[in-house]
C-alpha cells in the first residue's frame, strides 16, 4: 500500500507541475496577443498538449518562450504522417558577449545589451561570424 501511495503522490506532483506550466504558457501567448490563443476549444488543446507530454516536458519547457510550444505542437501534429518525417523547425538565436568574451544566447534578444552587440558587430566588420541557430526536431515511430 506505501508503494501505491507513493505512486499517487508523485503522480499528483507530475499533473501540478504540468498545470503550472500550462496556466503560465497559456498566460503568457494571452498577454502576447497570440490570436491562437483565443480560438474555441485553445485551451482543452493546449491542455491535452501538456498532459501527452512526459512529466519531464513541464519542468523542461521555457515558459518564457511560449510560442515554442505552440510549433512543438504543430511539429508533433506534422510527424504524425510518416509522408512528413522527419520535421523540423530553425530559427535564428540573437547571441550576446559574456563577461570574458565568449558568445552566450541571450535569452532577451531586445535586450540593450543585445543590441549594443549587435551594433558593435555591425561596426567591426567583422567577417566569418555565423549566427547560431535552434533546430526543433520530431518525428514518431
Amino acid at each position: 500500500m506505501v508503494a501505491g501511495e507513493s505512486a499517487r503522490r508523485a503522480h499528483a506532483r507530475d499533473q501540478r507541475d504540468k498545470l503550472e506550466a500550462y496556466t503560465e504558457v497559456l498566460r503568457r501567448l494571452h498577454a502576447g496577443g497570440c490570436q491562437e490563443a483565443r480560438a474555441p476549444g485553445f485551451k482543452d488543446q493546449l491542455w491535452l498538449h501538456f498532459d501527452r507530454m512526459p512529466a519531464r516536458y513541464a519542468l523542461d519547457v521555457n515558459v518564457e518562450r511560449a510560442e515554442d510550444v505552440l510549433m512543438h505542437k504543430r511539429l508533433l501534429k506534422l510527424a504524425e504522417d510518416p509522408a512528413n518525417q522527419p520535421v523540423f523547425d530553425i530559427r535564428p538565436v540573437q547571441v550576446s558577449p559574456n563577461v570574458n568574451g565568449n558568445l552566450n544566447e541571450s535569452v532577451d534578444s531586445d535586450s540593450a545589451m543585445a543590441d549594443d552587440f549587435q551594433s558593435s558587430l555591425n561596426q567591426s566588420g567583422r567577417v566569418g561570424y555565423v549566427r547560431p541557430h535552434y533546430v526543433f526536431f520530431h518525428c514518431t515511430l
